[in-house]
């Protein structure tokens, strides 16, 4: 969804979140957990990004503790239906004792400069694939706050 105010003079604001829950396996990397719709900048504008997931990580591994290692939280951003290029990303890491679940809220606030043309960002997580580890984003949101030069 977009509010555009003033004729264009104000910020215009981009957001989409969800609370649905998202399975995310290595067979699927990148996992897409949200996407916003095509912002259009000019030269000059500015796009403030803030992002985050809820990401619920649970062990099936009775008796042992897991070293979760070797996810990825990554920004991304398209230019012109062009390929996705990552703008920041940061690791996942986390211990897990017993069979239980943890909860970590992986976020990125960014500012892009991106030029002109029409842009898609998304937010993405990459998994790693370990042995009676599964990964599920649960309540999430990205929003895009777009600053017009005057």
């Amino acid at each position: 969804m977009a509010c555009l105010c003033n004729g264009g003079l104000f910020p215009q604001l981009f957001f989409t979140q969800t609370a649905t829950p998202q399975t995310l396996t290595a067979a699927t990397n990148p996992n897409v957990v949200l996407t916003l719709e095509p912002i259009a900048t000019l030269s000059g504008d500015e796009v403030k990004l803030d992002s985050m997931v809820e990401l619920a990580i649970t062990s099936a591994n009775a008796g042992v503790t897991t070293n979760v290692t070797g996810a990825t939280y990554i920004l991304q951003r398209s230019t012109n239906g062009g390929v996705f290029v990552d703008l920041a990303q940061l690791d996942i890491d986390t211990q897990i004792t017993d069979a239980a679940t943890v909860t970590l809220y992986p976020n990125l606030t960014w500012v892009d400069v991106p030029g002109v043309g029409t842009h898609v960002y998304r937010v993405v997580i990459n998994v790693a694939a370990i042995a009676g580890i599964t990964y599920s984003a649960e309540t999430r949101a990205l929003n895009a706050l777009v600053v017009r030069e005057a």
